[in-house]
């Protein structure tokens, strides 16, 4: 994309191989830093350029499609896809699914309009090379919104982030002081009970210290003994690689972006963690974990409330705990950010795929599978699949 080029023109190519992506790493990452939409950390390009080089040979490995807007030589969009074959039907989503929590687009500010999004739908919908297109979850401020507002949505699906404003508290002793005298004294506590096994201590790591990816492989591990003793399943853990994947995102201490890990210790063991993503103030708590054996001591609310006063006291504005089930996750928050989900078919096992399957079959199995007693959904190991199956896509 050298030489004599109109820098008023729009150009419109897609990547598809890591090396191409890697020779417009320098363009992709300037392009974030004119992009304002905070709920875009999933589409920036170490989140992408490392899903891809961790699971691109994978079996059944998807095809990914990197859609990109350039305004002469300067990138002006970035809309990262994949195309994944399920059961036979070829769907292009989100790249990073089930990984990636918001589906959006990564855009310049003063280079984006209607026309623009338009085209990039309609080269979609011209080649789709798929049997059915999936977009979820899509932020409702996203610039897809619009996009899609002539288009399907998923029947029967909606959903919302719960988020807690940081804005309203003037530092973490104002934080600390919030929610009543019942609130104040379970959360001492908490803290005294913690710490009959040794001296708290609270900090973040950012993935330049040495020991940012293993403490990352023991929150992994800790999720995954939470996951089993709750008869729970995670589609996203089910990837093989999925920690070492973790293990290497990218963080910067100095400008407060990127993967940074919240750790909890008693007595110098961590018993609790939180791996989060900020991008502009806004924090994405992604995958928290706690030590099972210390469950009844809550040392996970008590990381959660010190990850909290930490992001107040350096200049964050938003806690943001993502969509999914939880109630505890209402408790916590005081604003929702509604999600939205949209499906374009291409072929009848598209059609099959979003009308019967999307919207009847999956929520049926979900609603089955959580039905079954705890004790049988941990006892036998195919009850672990049937979760997979209802929970994944």
């Amino acid at each position: 994309m050298s030489g004599a080029i109109d820098e008023a023109a729009l150009h419109f190519w897609r990547f598809t191989t890591l090396a191409e992506i890697d020779a417009i790493a320098a363009a992709w990452r300037d392009l974030e830093a004119r992009c304002g939409d905070r709920l875009a950390y999933f589409q920036t390009f170490d989140w992408c350029r490392g899903w891809i080089a961790a699971f691109a040979d994978m079996p059944q490995a998807p095809r990914f499609r990197i859609k990109t807007v350039w305004r002469g030589d300067m990138l002006t969009a970035v809309w990262p896809l994949m195309i994944q074959t399920n059961g036979g039907i070829r769907v292009l989503q989100n790249l990073g699914a089930p990984h990636s929590q918001y589906c959006n687009l990564l855009y310049d500010d003063a280079h984006m309009s209607d026309e623009t999004t338009h085209e990039l739908l309609a080269r979609i919908m011209q080649e789709p090379d798929c049997d059915v297109a999936l977009f979820y979850p899509v932020p409702e401020h996203s610039p897809l919104i619009p996009l899609f507002a002539a288009k399907p949505p998923i029947p029967g699906y909606g959903g919302e982030s719960a988020v807690l404003d940081l804005t309203q508290f003037s530092g973490s002793e104002d934080y600390r002081s919030q929610g009543g005298k019942l609130k104040k004294r379970n959360r001492n506590r908490r803290r005294n009970h913690l710490a009959r096994g040794g001296e708290l201590n609270f900090e973040v790591i950012w993935p330049c210290d040495s020991r940012f990816a293993d403490l990352v492989r023991e929150c992994a591990a800790m999720k995954r003994t939470w996951l089993r003793e709750t008869g729970r399943t995670s589609s996203g853990f089910s990837f093989a690689g999925f920690e070492a994947f973790l293990a290497t995102l990218t963080g910067d201490p100095v400008t407060l972006n990127g993967a940074c890990l919240s750790v909890l210790a008693v007595g110098g063991k961590p018993v609790a963690m939180e791996l989060g993503f900020l991008r502009s103030g806004h924090y994405y708590a992604y995958l928290g974990a706690f030590d099972w054996a210390l469950r009844n001591l809550s040392p996970g609310k008590v990381q959660m409330e010190m990850t909290v006063c930490w992001l107040i006291d350096n200049g964050a504005d938003s806690y943001d705990l993502l969509g999914g089930d939880g109630d505890y996750k209402q408790s916590w928050t005081n604003k929702v950010v509604p999600l939205q989900g949209y499906s374009l078919p291409f072929s009848w096992k598209g059609r099959l795929y979003a009308g019967a399957w999307l919207s009847i079959i999956r929520p049926l199995a979900k609603r089955i599978y959580f039905a079954m007693p705890l004790g049988l959904r941990k006892l036998a190991p195919g009850m672990q699949t049937v979760g997979l199956v209802a929970l994944g896509i």
